[in-house]
């Protein structure tokens, strides 16, 4: 069929081009994550990152080291003085050798590079975080991978079913031995089938593409079965959370943001307090009519600096950056809460994901056994072709569901690992030219998380059976229809024309409030009525009829009764029940009425 070629062409074409790159044996995850996390262009960014931090704290350590400079000056200056008494004319070309070295410089040095020495550790971690993020998606679609070709081929199993035992049911019609009703089923569920087909070769393109974006190549044709486990993994949630949040890089980076904003605190102090500069100078080249110059002779001195006025600008700076440790907190509180969201789900996920697998093994080996049987029923006579599909249908969701649970499980783990910071040790990946830092004190001192986890919930079947209601009695006999039982008109007041309720009807609704509380979950009318003088119109009347005991509705529901159990009518004017004069019409009619529906047994 046109659509069983379209798919096989979608197929080839998403990896008609893995064998460039890969070899012909099968790929494991371990060596794809290492090449994702060696070359994908985000890890490369955040690495480059992280280098060039380390330059930038090497800069900084250069204010320490002293400053020479040779300086060329040629110069043109009036003469005072006539004539040039013993050679003291000012020199118009000289050169000098000049060294500067800071003495003192409120110690805003020492805060520069304590400040970078962090930023490089924070650019350390963050790498390492991206690391692990771009090594959970490639994990991720790597058993993506493995769901959708598996799903593909139980997609196609089951599309030749249908299509076989539709072209069967059909041939019988055409021979006018079948009934067209089947066909009709069949038909459907062929479509069904088709788009199942479609749906699954679609989910296989578009993990190849994200693949692809993450590796930097197309999948291999052969990658390696693999499931991951939780060998080493905690069996409490506290203490996965715990592991979590003193080894998530993305909490310590955070940590190191926090220290390196704290050093540029202290480095906004320094122009708070003096500067001292030594600075040396010796010449080298005069004019012989300036050797005698006082501007000519090698100096060696000691300059002292006080900042007195400078505008606000040094104390607006330090309010800057005290803000921006407040900052610095709230983004550290931040990464806390996201691990914990992540850990936390990816781990509850892991023990639910567990015992789902197998009932999900179950199940599957179970629907294949009545598949069987079924098949062996219908060579006999005792089943139909129809038959034949419903199995055929629940055999192909159970084969999903139970690849869909195994793949979820593993992607469970790899997550847990990961916000953890531990997904690449798990799979023995590391990059070479990336090192490891020493874990300093002040790591486990900021880190303020709490390692407590939403608790999991854990359902008791057995409390469920016990109080469930016996299979057979009361709960499944059929329920006769619902009837008005009770019906009652309350005094409720509105404003002329209008569905705002007079305050003075408020004691008569909460009267009414406490009855139907009383009729436990037996559903209730609130039924509006107008009355009719010659000037009324009836699709007028209708809707305020409508409004008004919808406002009536609205109140009981503010008061806590249950809006499901609510029906609402307007009839206009529809149901009088009083005669209307043609002037006034009458108040009797003029009413809401509140009216008790209850099943009757038959």
């Amino acid at each position: 069929m046109k659509l069983k070629k379209i798919a096989s062409a979608l197929i080839i074409g998403v990896f008609s081009y893995s064998s460039v790159s890969w070899g012909a044996s099968p790929e494991t995850l371990e060596k794809i994550i290492e090449k994702a996390v060696s070359e994908n262009p985000e890890v490369q960014a955040r690495f480059h990152a992280y280098k060039g931090a380390e330059f930038d704290e090497a800069a900084a350590k250069g204010r320490y080291l002293p400053n020479l400079t040779v300086d060329q000056v040629f110069r043109n200056q009036e003469r005072v003085v006539p004539g040039n008494p013993n050679n003291t004319n000012s020199p118009n070309q000289q050169s000098t050798l000049t060294l500067r070295q800071m003495i003192f410089d409120g110690l805003a040095t020492p805060a520069e590079v304590g400040r970078l020495d962090h930023v490089a550790k924070s650019r350390f971690y963050d790498l390492q975080g991206q690391m692990q993020g771009i090594a959970l998606d490639t994990a991720t679609a790597y058993f993506d991978l493995l769901r959708y070709r598996r799903l593909v081929s139980y997609a196609e199993d089951n599309y030749v079913v249908h299509k076989q035992v539709h072209e069967k049911i059909k041939s019988r019609v055409d021979a006018g031995v079948g009934k067209k009703v089947d066909l009709e089923q069949a038909t459907g569920r062929l479509a069904l089938a088709e788009a199942n087909l479609l749906t699954e070769t679609t989910n296989l393109y578009d993990v190849s593409a994200r693949f692809q974006r993450l590796v930097g190549e197309l999948p291999p044709a052969n990658v390696v079965e693999v499931q991951m486990t939780g060998d080493g993994l905690s069996e409490s949630s506290d203490q996965v959370l715990d592991a979590a949040y003193k080894q998530n890089p993305n909490i310590l980076a955070s940590i190191e943001n926090i220290i390196a904003v704290e050093k540029s605190v202290s480095g906004r102090k320094a122009p708070f307090m003096p500067r001292l500069d030594l600075q040396g100078r010796k010449v080298l080249d005069v004019n012989d009519a300036s050797r005698n110059s006082i501007l000519a002779a090698d100096t060696l001195e000691v300059t002292a600096s006080w900042n007195i006025f400078n505008g606000f600008t040094d104390k607006n700076n330090l309010d800057s950056a005290s803000e921006e440790l407040n900052r610095a907190h709230d983004l550290r509180d931040k990464a806390c809460i996201d691990t914990r969201q992540l850990v936390s789900i990816a781990y509850n996920n892991i023990k639910q994901l567990n015992e789902q697998v197998a009932y999900r093994k179950q199940h599957q080996d179970s629907i294949e056994n009545a598949r069987l049987a079924y098949r062996k029923q219908y060579d006999i006579g005792q089943r139909t072709l129809l038959d034949l599909l419903d199995t055929e249908n629940e055999y192909f969701q159970s084969r999903r569901n139970f690849t869909n649970a195994e793949m979820d499980l593993s992607t469970s783990y790899a997550r847990t690992y990961a916000g953890q910071g531990l997904l690449l040790r798990k799979l023995g990946v590391t990059r070479a030219d990336v090192g490891e830092y020493a874990r300093e004190e002040y790591l486990d001192r900021e880190n303020i998380c709490k390692a407590i986890a939403p608790a999991q919930l854990v359902v008791d079947k057995a409390a469920l059976l016990a109080n469930a209601k016996p299979w057979e009695g009361e709960a499944f006999k059929p329920k006769g229809p619902e009837k008005a039982t009770m019906k009652f008109t309350p005094r409720i007041l509105f404003q002329a024309n209008s569905a705002i309720i007079l305050p003075e009807s408020y004691a008569d609704l909460d009267i009414v409030y406490d009855v139907v509380k009383e009729w436990g979950n037996d559903k209730i009318e609130i039924a509006g009525h107008t009355d009719k003088r010659n000037t009324s119109k009836e699709k007028y009347n209708l809707l305020l009829s409508e409004k008004r005991a919808k406002a009536v509705a609205d109140y009981l529901a503010k008061k806590g009764l249950d809006g499901s159990r609510i029906v609402v009518k307007g009839y206009g004017y529809s149901q009088p029940i009083a005669e209307n004069d043609p002037i006034n019409g009458n108040d009797a009619n003029r009413r809401v009425e509140v009216i008790r529906f209850q099943s009757v047994a038959e």
